[in-house]
């Protein structure tokens, strides 16, 4: 029988008829979050050992959206679509949370404008929750202070704001997160969810308000030029991710030392460089395993296309980080008999 991710299960809806108000989702793969968020791109790769897991509350309030998540430790490129925006409120471990380069503090939101880049680390596992809008209706809806990056493209920052109106939103965010199935049901009427979107507006422009950049113009300009570091190494990977890349090409290729590359790697993602192209590259030979079509690949195969030479290696790697070994993923997803035996040391590939 063939695996199925909980995120693969259908809506819990009719056919024809509108989603749910409410709707939950799980995920034991991070590619289940590619697009779990309105209108943003997300790209993730585990830190922690073991069963990844992740879970989404989306609760839908006309054109606005909030969704309540939680998640293992993970770090993760997300973008924000065209003609959208949103407000993020960290919640539990903010102290081990890295957003654009910067620690999330005490009362930290995250605004970001249409086409806006994040870049996050949390080294523990995390919860938050983010407020999505469309872009033209932000100002309208937030009534948020004039340069603030929630209203303009391809900008993005944190900032602190008053710790009651943050206590406030995270009291309320907090509370629709603990729901239980009646009261989910208790948000279904039109007029349940037009209170509810009502309130949830009035304290974010409350947090808005008070928005300050909590952090000198020279930390800001240093965790811009981090990012765009790690920006750069992203975009080399993406460019040829089958292609193995190392740390000296990295440096090369941004024209960056090896001490300020290190620097940069630590500040975003709390890795070394070394760390992150291996976790990435694992991420890209367990990506390939879970492709459920085609020929099956050889394990062999696809570990030495991502510049993985010494295999008894990699088998540690790999098992050590998601909790199987390599085989065992690629028959999981091909939906293959368990207790199937392996086809030999030099190809890895399991019996149908």
């Amino acid at each position: 029988m063939r695996h199925r991710s909980p995120a693969a299960d259908p809506p819990a809806h009719p056919p024809g008829t509108p989603p749910r108000a409410v709707s939950i989702a799980a995920f034991d793969e991070p590619e289940g979050l590619a697009t779990a968020v309105p209108g943003v791109e997300f790209r993730a790769t585990p830190l922690a050992r073991g069963r990844f897991e992740a879970r989404l509350q989306t609760i839908r309030l006309g054109e606005i959206a909030l969704q309540i998540g939680s998640c293992s430790p993970l770090m993760a490129n997300a973008l924000v679509g065209a003609g959208w925006a949103a407000l993020q409120l960290p919640l539990q471990n903010r102290g081990t949370l890295q957003l654009n380069g910067r620690t999330a503090g005490r009362h930290t939101i995250g605004l970001y404008g249409s086409g806006a880049e994040l870049l996050r680390a949390n080294r523990q596992s995390s919860t938050h929750a983010a407020l999505f809008l469309p872009a033209h209706a932000a100002e309208p809806l937030l009534c948020p202070a004039r340069g603030l990056p929630i209203t303009r493209p391809g900008h993005s920052g944190l900032f602190d704001t008053k710790l009651p109106a943050w206590s406030r939103l995270a009291g309320l965010v907090g509370h629709l997160g603990q729901c239980d199935d009646a009261a989910r049901e208790d948000l279904e009427p039109v007029a349940a969810r037009e209170g509810l979107r009502a309130s949830l507006l009035e304290i974010a422009r409350e947090v808005l308000a008070g928005a300050e950049p909590g952090v000198p113009a020279r930390t800001q300009r240093a965790c811009r030029g981090w990012t765009r570091i790690v920006r750069g190494a992203e975009a080399l990977l993406r460019a040829d991710p089958a292609r193995p890349i190392y740390t000296e090409e990295l440096c090369a290729s941004l024209g960056v030392s090896a001490a300020s590359l290190a620097e940069a790697f630590r500040q975003v993602l709390g890795i070394t460089p070394h760390r992150y192209l291996k976790r990435r590259r694992l991420a890209m030979v367990r990506a390939a395993l879970r492709v459920p079509d085609g020929p099956p690949p050889l394990v062999k195969s696809v570990a030495l296309s991502h510049g993985f030479w010494h295999l008894g290696q990699f088998a540690i790697d790999y098992r050590d980080l998601y909790g199987e070994a390599p085989s065992a993923t690629l028959a999981r997803c091909r939906g293959w008999l368990e207790g199937g035996a392996a086809a030999g040391g030099d190809g890895w590939r399991m019996a149908g």
